[in-house]
């Protein structure tokens, strides 16, 4: 789909492309230690197709990942959060900014993880039937993800 999707920005004439869950056909096709390094290859591959289309085109993409848990990454060497990026770096390199969205009871959280131009910050938000409502920040995970790097 990615090798042909020039062909369809220009039919459609998008501006903004979204790829939901960019890690998840890597991870299943991909399982196991050994073939790490292919994936990564295959994704970095990938993510730099769709990154030169945002150059050729001037369009928006958004690409949607997976967090993984880390049980043993927690609390005793300096992290306060067992969650990471499912793909490794090669996602977080690829990406211009990175927005990290955390369900908080019936409100989500949206944390600008990496901007070129935004500062690092958060906003708590509601989807309801009308659209997204900002219902102001939380200043416990404000503080929590502030610690962690989250």
């Amino acid at each position: 789909m990615i090798a042909n999707l020039g062909k369809y920005i220009e039919q459609y004439k998008a501006n903004l492309v979204i790829v939901d869950s960019v890690i998840s056909l890597h991870r299943a096709e991909y399982t196991g230690r050994e073939t790490l390094a292919d994936r990564q290859q295959r994704l970095n591959i990938l993510l730099h197709k769709l990154v030169r289309l945002t150059e050729i085109y001037n369009i928006a993409i958004v690409v949607t990942n997976q967090v993984q848990s880390m049980p043993d990454n927690s609390f005793g060497n300096g992290s306060f959060d067992p969650i990471r990026l499912a793909g490794g770096n090669i996602m977080a390199h690829a990406s211009t900014y990175r927005i990290f969205l955390r369900k908080a009871g019936r409100n989500r959280i949206a944390i600008m993880l990496d901007s070129p131009s935004h500062a690092y910050s958060q906003v708590k938000f509601a989807i309801s039937e009308i659209g997204v409502q900002d219902v102001g920040e939380d200043k416990e995970t404000s503080s929590k993800y502030s610690e962690s790097g989250w």
